[in-house]
């Protein structure tokens, strides 16, 4: 035991040593990935810088215009921040939540981590720092435009932004720890419904908002409209970023006094923000840590004995009825489907329940849309302009379209890769693998379509659309979805990773960027397309604004040659990929 004692590695030389570790496979990875292809890293790296200046570009203009508006204008554009930040302070949380709980608890790494000789607070610590890498670096690269977007508008130096690095990575450590400890208590309480409880919690935060928004919503139609009456509502309404116990508060306070020139009051909130960062480190070493192995170990001790309940429940039903056959029958009716189509249906349904940190991100993101579906009662859409009254609708499609991409580009383009050593197993199965890219086609475009056709209408309701430009929409976002889901189908295909089990390392490959990228391209080139008839006839005379019948059939026409080009491409290769796999194996 001394012995044993005696060669275990410190903790700093442990922690370093893994750190040292995982730096060098992420340089090989990515010197790898690179040099596979150049021109893939190109239009990576152009895409990221043209996201920061067309980001920066619309930040400007927007915090300008507000900022201009007469007496209130400063108030709202400070109350942005503020609202920008208590949002990726919600986010943040959540999403290290559901981070954690795969790196710690579903990750075999772990499992091998956990049989050398490491101390368990140091392995716990250092999953606990490869979460917040993961689940915040894109903070930093979203919020990038907005925080050059705000100095400009102040008119701040670059000092500025050496000051915003000292309170950006205490501000991100603080959620990361909130989410790890609540993680635990989840584990170590409910074990098998944590994700259930994760889900719980954000559902009921959009609940309440959804019902703070619907009496919002209500109290605007009682009282007459007027400046003083939305400023009021507006300034109601986001007091909860004004919360002096939220950190994002305390962040929002600092680059607001420093954009003011109050530097010592900056300080002062950066400082409060750096100390309670790093409480939030030596807790989640000392306490948090301490606690990580008896939780894990009960965590799965309690899933192997649900696991060997459940097989021999199994076991004794097989007995007593036969076997049954392995699909969608006795779960959910899949009419005009094969038996086969059934089965992996049934596979790929099961997968998604059976990982609760796959659908409680789709939950989540989901939740939020339809928060933002509810909110557009308030925009005012029957006092708009015509043309404004035209465009919203075209707006509220690029919304719901950019989160589609974010959802089939998280959760479809992963799906051939998670196949992993199962794609053995389909070979040997009576149907080609080609049958496995349509079935994931088809099955994501019905699931995502459904969704968003629902939430589509909802959203056409809400604004008081007209019934023809309400089925319109939802027939827009029905090829939407389809042509997003042959992207992510076909490119996962193209672009696996058959070694990966974690799906967010997958996304986070080239591949997946790419599928991103692709993605916005398409909707971008979609929506331009449909809202060209709309700004054709902005200034048509008389002030009755009226597209052209023409022209929004042929934008139509063209659009959806556009969305049959890009879903055709990608699906054509891949299917041939997939008959040369086939054709080596039989060789």
């Amino acid at each position: 035991m001394s012995a044993l004692t005696a060669s275990r590695p410190s903790n700093g030389a442990a922690f370093f040593t893994m750190m040292r570790t995982a730096w060098k496979v992420f340089v090989v990875r990515s010197m790898q990935a690179s040099g596979r292809s150049k021109l893939m890293t190109f239009t990576l790296a152009g895409f990221m810088f043209a996201y920061l200046f067309a980001g920066y570009f619309l930040f400007s203009r927007g915090l300008h215009f507000i900022a201009n508006i007469p007496v209130i204008g400063p108030l709202l554009s400070e109350r942005i921040v503020f609202m920008m930040f208590f949002l990726f302070f919600v986010m943040l949380v959540f999403s290290n939540a559901i981070i954690s709980y795969t790196m710690l608890f579903r990750s075999k790494e772990t499992d091998w981590l956990l049989t050398l000789p490491v101390s368990h607070r140091v392995l716990y610590f250092w999953k606990f720092c490869e979460t917040l890498a993961i689940s915040s670096w894109a903070l930093v690269f979203i919020s990038a435009p907005l925080l050059g977007a705000f100095a400009s508008l102040h008119g701040l130096s670059w000092d500025f932004f050496f000051q915003s690095a000292f309170v950006y990575l205490p501000f991100v450590i603080i959620p990361a720890a909130l989410a790890s400890w609540g993680l635990l208590f989840l584990v170590r309480i409910f074990n098998k419904w944590v994700a259930g409880a994760i889900a719980a919690a954000a559902l009921f935060w959009v609940a309440q908002s959804a019902y703070g928004i619907y009496a919002n919503h209500q109290e605007l139609q009682q009282n007459a409209f007027s400046q003083t009456v939305a400023v009021h509502q507006v300034l109601e309404y986001t007091n909860m970023s004004k919360n002096p116990f939220v950190p994002s508060m305390w962040i929002s306070e600092s680059l607001v006094n420093w954009g003011n020139g109050f530097h010592a009051r900056g300080w002062f909130y950066g400082l409060i923000l750096i100390s309670y960062s790093f409480m939030g480190l030596l807790m989640s070493f000392a306490v948090a840590g301490r606690s990580f192995y008896p939780v894990f170990s009960s965590a799965r001790e309690r899933t192997f004995r649900h696991s060997i309940a459940r097989r021999r429940a199994r076991t004794a039903k097989r007995r007593g009825r036969g076997i049954q056959h392995f699909g969608l029958k006795h779960f959910v009716p899949v009419p005009f489907t094969s038996r086969s189509t059934r089965s992996l249906i049934a596979k790929d349904v099961f997968v998604l329940v059976r990982d609760p940190a796959q659908w409680l991100q789709f939950v989540i993101i989901f939740g939020l849309l339809l928060l933002y579906t509810l909110n557009l009662g308030n925009m005012g859409y029957e006092d708009a302009s015509p043309f404004w009254a035209a465009m919203i609708g075209h707006l509220n499609l690029t919304v719901c379209a950019l989160a589609l991409s974010t959802l089939t580009t998280r959760f479809v383009f992963p799906q051939f890769s998670l196949e992993g050593q199962r794609l053995a197993i389909l070979s040997l199965a009576p149907f080609p693998l080609s049958k496995v890219v349509w079935q994931k086609f088809f099955m994501s475009w019905a699931f995502a379509g459904l969704l968003t056709t629902g939430l589509m209408l909802l959203s056409g309701i809400m604004i008081q659309q007209s019934w023809q430009k309400t089925l319109y929409f939802s027939s827009m976002i029905a090829i939407l979805s389809g042509t997003l889901s042959a992207v992510a189908v076909g490119l996962g295909t193209l672009f696996p990773n058959l070694k990966e089990s974690n799906p967010a390392r997958i996304v986070s490959s080239f591949g997946g960027t790419l599928c991103l990228i692709v993605s916005f391209l398409y909707i971008l080139a979609f929506i331009a397309t449909l809202a060209w008839p709309v700004y054709a006839g902005k200034d048509n005379p008389e002030g009755a604004f009226l597209p052209s019948t023409e022209k929004t059939t042929l934008a139509t026409a063209v659009a959806i040659g556009i969305s049959a080009t890009f879903a055709a491409i990608p699906l054509l290769f891949s299917l041939r990929r997939v008959e040369k796999v086939e054709n080596l194996e039989k060789l």
